[in-house]
């Protein structure tokens, strides 16, 4: 039996996502969805209590995944920084970076949920959370950063919420573009060599590369 049941709430969820892509969140029919995997909507129900449940159980861990990422523009990944293992300390960021595009094209579905089909649902403020969430990880650090090197040359909040905004734009336009992994690998790699060096830069600290 509960083998069935998975096998059902799976039919139902590839019948979600379909609509979801095709028509947008507030546009989808609950009636369609469970048409199209051979269901009444009651039966449907005793999956899924409404569109929202459907919808956030297609997104949730892409979500969740995107919170854990954005973490590491925190000042606890940074806490054992220190000028002589920076290339080290970049060398493993760019490898959480690389894992992060690879789990982008396993789920690009639900990504493009998010970024694209979300109006009306619990994650319709998808981009505006993750940005809020990294720009304030970001600003901690960079004040975290400027007491720990002594840093005098200013910098102000402002510049850094556009900068770090960027950086989770740059991450969007891979799904907003539908863009090829390759490409999007190479793009993000400039994407980061250009914040750090710049970031760098701005706090008057060594951005020598290799």
């Amino acid at each position: 039996m509960a083998e069935i049941s998975e096998a059902t709430k799976d039919k139902i969820l590839q019948s979600a996502k379909k609509e979801f892509l095709e028509k947008g969140f507030t546009a989808a029919s609950l009636r369609t969805i469970a048409a199209n995997a051979g269901l009444t909507t009651g039966a449907m129900y005793r999956h899924f209590k409404d569109k929202d449940a459907l919808f956030c159980a297609l997104v949730d861990d892409a979500v969740a995944t995107t919170q854990e990422v954005i973490k590491n523009g925190g000042v606890e990944n940074h806490k054992d920084l220190d000028i002589s293992h920076m290339n080290q300390h970049t060398d493993d960021e760019k490898e959480i970076t690389k894992r992060f595009i690879e789990y982008i094209y396993k789920n690009f579905d639900a990504f493009t949920l998010l970024l694209t089909k979300a109006a009306g649902s619990t994650h319709e403020n998808f981009m505006e959370k993750i940005c809020d969430i990294y720009t304030e990880n970001v600003l901690q650090t960079v004040h975290w950063m400027k007491e720990k090197f002594n840093v005098t040359k200013p910098i102000d909040d402002m510049s850094i919420h556009i900068l770090a905004n960027a950086t989770i734009n740059a991450f969007a336009e891979i799904i907003l573009h539908k863009m090829k992994k390759k490409e999007a690998l190479v793009f993000i790699s400039n994407i980061e060599e250009f914040f750090h060096f710049g970031f760098m830069h701005m706090l008057g600290l060594p951005c020598e590369e290799k």
